[in-house]
């Protein structure tokens, strides 16, 4: 038999032998009680934290009427607990009884075992090949799922344009804070063609005045950011180009995009919220914006807004999932579904674009890879978003602590965690992590960052958390990461990280 009809037959005799192997365990350890698929239910549903309804069924992939009608007989059998969430009633989440946990640990440990019996006599050179053909199987059935609206052959990185400013390599940093987005990364990137961005989010920590006044340092700090890096790209003649990142939530939004133009930025890019103004705050028409969006319902809603106010529209559209560094901009009960449907979401955004062909779509997909980044293309992206591969670049000011822990990442946990601002963030576990877990960590001293914080009561405090990363306290800061975190390439400059990923 040739090797690629017995690679056939293997699959389907995988695929038709698994799941009742599953199903007649599940009823050997219920019993007789439940059945494979009310078993699936509880493995999801999991002996940890509590979940809601939604992420349950995004998880399995199933409707969330199916999964009521599984709940109903589950709670029924004294394995799941339902309940609403006090401070929002119309959430209801899931939790295991004492009895479901059980369940739930001996049929995941069951897997392991199967795993372990298939696997535990392979080395670890074996069991990585096994994993990245997993991965390929993974990728292209995501794919087949997401109808991709461009052939599914290697997609060239064409050039983009940004308004009158032509981007020759469509890669663009992502704003990770102060720590990150430092001038030479920023220009190190424009240098190599790319889109080098610069961060608005407190990059004035360390100076003198930042307690006292924060709003003076910071405001100082971004305009000699901008001044900095428009030299130093001065210098090595690049080709690509400079934005500083705005948070639309910031009070001090709107000075701190006057701050960014009269240095001399051209580019602005906004998010953290639909940046309706924008075009106001900028009052510029020479300058080009660039809204981030997390839906195409959001992009209509915003190209709605500035032709009525402004007679404007963007200059690009860039789209944060749920799969990018930083603060997601869902709720946590949406996550996994947004998540999954995720290529779905960048076609959407693109027909949504349709009528608007000098706009192009940028995508942070969390991009760790060449393949994660053609696949984003493949789905109508025209450029993609850079996180965690620039981190390990010699060009990034990032402390040496800081770099050692993106460095050993694969070891480390990714945690999901409520952020200041009510929505999920996705860390790299720390000790930070570990506390804010147990309870809430009240800010020493608030400078007001965001509008929509709290302030008090909150997980953490955004800004103390960055700026100890930034100050090199790698346990005490927070540590962004991707939803596929701890894969990055381990790259010695930025023009080793667009070789490797483009």
């Amino acid at each position: 038999m040739r090797r690629a009809d017995r690679l056939n037959d293997l699959l389907a005799r995988l695929f038709r032998d698994i799941p009742p192997i599953l199903d007649d365990e599940a009823r050997r350890a219920s019993e007789g009680l439940i059945s494979g698929s009310e078993m699936h239910v509880l493995a999801e549903i999991g002996p940890g934290e509590a979940k809601t309804m939604t992420q349950v069924a995004a998880g399995l992939r199933i409707s969330v009427g199916a999964l009521t009608t599984a709940v109903d007989k589950l709670v029924e059998k004294g394995y799941v607990r339902r309940f609403r969430v006090p401070e929002d009633r119309r959430i209801v989440k899931l939790s295991l009884t004492t009895e479901g946990a059980a369940l739930a640990s001996e049929h995941l440990a069951f897997r392991k075992s199967m795993l372990e019996a298939a696997f535990g006599s392979l080395t670890q050179e074996q069991r990585g090949l096994i994993l990245l053909v997993l991965e390929n199987m993974d990728e292209y059935f995501k794919m087949r799922a997401a109808k991709p609206l461009r052939e599914e052959r290697e997609p060239p990185l064409r050039p983009i344009r940004i308004g009158d400013i032509e981007i020759p390599t469509p890669i663009v940093q992502g704003d990770m804070g102060a720590a990150f987005s430092s001038p030479r990364l920023a220009a190190a990137i424009a240098a190599r063609g790319g889109l080098g961005v610069l961060t608005s989010f407190q990059p004035g920590f360390a100076a003198p005045d930042y307690e006292s006044d924060p709003r003076a340092a910071n405001l100082r700090a971004l305009g000699r950011s901008v001044a900095e890096a428009r030299e130093r790209l001065g210098e090595g003649k690049g080709v690509g180009a400079l934005a500083v990142n705005v948070l639309y939530a910031a009070p001090d939004c709107a000075l701190a995009v006057r701050t960014a133009i009269e240095a001399g930025a051209r580019i602005i890019i906004a998010g953290m919220g639909i940046p309706t103004a924008l075009p106001g705050m900028a009052d510029d028409a020479r300058v080009k914006l660039v809204p981030m969006v997390s839906s195409a319902r959001a992009v209509a809603l915003l190209r709605k807004s500035w032709a009525k106010k402004y007679n404007r529209a963007p200059d690009a559209i860039l789209f944060e999932g749920p799969l990018k560094c930083g603060i997601l901009g869902f709720k946590e009960e949406r996550l996994n579904g947004a998540i999954d449907g995720f290529y779905r979401s960048v076609i959407e955004i693109k027909r949504e674009l349709e009528d608007l062909p000098d706009c192009p779509l940028i995508v942070a997909n969390g991009a760790m890879s060449r393949a994660e980044v053609k696949r984003a293309v493949v789905c109508g992206a025209d450029g993609v978003q850079l996180d965690e591969p620039f981190i390990q670049a010699e060009e990034c000011d990032a402390p040496e602590a800081v770099r050692a822990v993106y460095a050993e990442s694969e070891r480390r946990e990714a945690r999901i965690l409520k952020s200041p601002l009510g929505m999920p963030v996705r860390l790299l576990r720390n000790a930070l992590t570990d506390r804010v877990a147990s309870g809430n960590i009240d800010p020493a001293h608030c400078v007001n960052c965001i509008d929509l914080c709290p302030k008090k009561d909150i997980p953490f405090c955004l800004a103390e958390a960055l700026n100890a990363a930034a100050r090199g306290d790698a346990e005490n800061g927070i540590l962004f990461c991707a939803e596929n975190g701890g894969r990055a390439p381990q790259c010695g400059t930025v023009a080793d990280v667009f070789k490797a990923l483009t």
